[in-house]
């Protein structure tokens, strides 16, 4: 059983959060830039954020599924959260503020738990104190200390060290690592720093535009994270007799698919003109390769023999122009929810809008060049994610 499935999807203004984290190691680490979708993940998986749909299931429990109409409250997901500044009560004891975390008020058997909390990291002897008169380490323990007492299947770290120096960050990391040793449960840290992940993680996600993009595993004796080594698969489409045939796909799960893909085409500086000044005797030549771009995608089936059919929910083709350089980018991105990936509605798509140009372009530059097509990204099923 996976221990933590995670496939969130939210979109707030322009930016879209659409990740995908399947993982049975102990310690997570999720780089990522600021604004990249780092801390809006971890606040998902907590409950604290809203999410737009997909699946959340920690150790076979289900947290949320928009299919299924289930979305756990914050305090029913058994999720410890530590933000960056602790969130410590700030007029609340060091006692209160472990009790806080547990059910049934200022009641003794919570008062025995608590303190035997802060007995374990070394603050029995500041249960009286408020959180302002602690130093920063000293916060982080009883920040942790409110964590634990709940007992949560999964922790969340949300950048604990970003406001430290290098000296006080390493010293906290040793101090943070030394008190979640015994702890069975999984920890996921979010950073911007690559270094402290490298030490702190069994599996390291980064994040960029709302979407992972790359995913590594990590080395405990040299604290370095590699790319993760996949074993080289057979071909799908023959039978054992080199027959050519239709993969069945009626056991796989119905999941979220995305791809996306791009190529380009290079043409004389008098085609470029041509295409930007609308001079093409044929007409607009982006507007009708972009159209016929998305429908590429829809007839990928009727062009590639073995494609199945795939009722998609989204296509998207954009161009990117660089004048100087005389090259048009084509990207395709196509979405479903099904049985299989859209790589090759993508991939169809962009050869479709590429050749179009090339159609309508020919009688001003017959050398153009289509080249570098090629799949970007995809999400979604059994194969897992994948980034060029």
């Amino acid at each position: 059983m996976m221990k933590l499935y995670a496939d969130i999807h939210k979109k707030i203004g322009e930016f879209e959060l659409d990740v995908l984290i399947k993982s049975n190691a102990k310690r997570i680490g999720i780089l990522g830039a600021s604004g990249s979708g780092k801390s809006m993940t971890l606040r998902s998986i907590a409950g604290i954020e809203e999410v737009d749909s997909g699946r959340i299931e920690m150790a076979g429990r289900i947290l949320f599924d928009s299919a299924e109409r289930t979305n756990l409250k914050p305090q029913m997901r058994n999720v410890g959260y530590m933000f960056q500044n602790y969130a410590l009560f700030p007029t609340m004891s060091v006692l209160k503020n472990v009790m806080a975390g547990l059910r049934g008020g200022a009641s003794e058997e919570n008062k025995t738990k608590a303190r035997e909390m802060l007995a374990r990291f070394n603050m029995e002897d500041f249960e009286r104190k408020l959180p302002g008169e602690l130093s920063g380490g000293q916060q982080q323990r009883v920040a942790l200390a409110r964590i634990m007492v709940t007992e949560p299947g999964l922790i969340l770290l949300d950048e604990p060290f970003s406001a430290l120096d290098s000296f006080m960050r390493e010293r906290m990391q040793t101090e943070m690592e030394e008190m979640l040793s015994d702890y069975q449960g999984q920890v996921i840290m979010v950073s911007h720093n690559l270094e402290e992940l490298e030490r702190f993680s069994e599996e390291l996600l980064e994040i960029s535009g709302g979407k992972v993009i790359n995913h590594r595993v990590c080395n405990a004796a040299t604290k370095t994270c590699e790319a993760e080594k996949t074993e080289m698969k057979e071909f799908t489409h023959f039978d054992e007799r080199g027959n050519a045939y239709m993969v069945d796909v009626s056991g796989k799960d119905i999941t979220k698919r995305t791809a996306k893909a791009e190529g380009s085409i290079k043409m004389s500086p008098e085609a470029m003109d041509a295409v930007l000044g609308k001079k093409i005797k044929k007409g607009d030549v982006l507007t009708v390769a972009q159209l016929a771009g998305i429908m590429g995608t829809k007839k990928t089936s009727d062009l590639i023999p073995l494609c199945h059919p795939i009722a998609l929910t989204n296509a998207k083709l954009e161009f990117e122009i660089d004048e100087e350089a005389c090259e048009i980018k084509a990207v395709c991105t196509a979405e479903s929810e099904g049985k299989t990936g859209v790589e090759m509605e993508a991939l169809t798509g962009v050869s479709i809008a590429l050749l179009t140009v090339y159609d309508m372009c020919k009688a001003v530059d017959k050398r153009m060049e289509i080249k570098d097509i090629h799949l970007v990204s995809k999400t979604g099923g059994k194969s897992g994610d994948f980034i060029f």
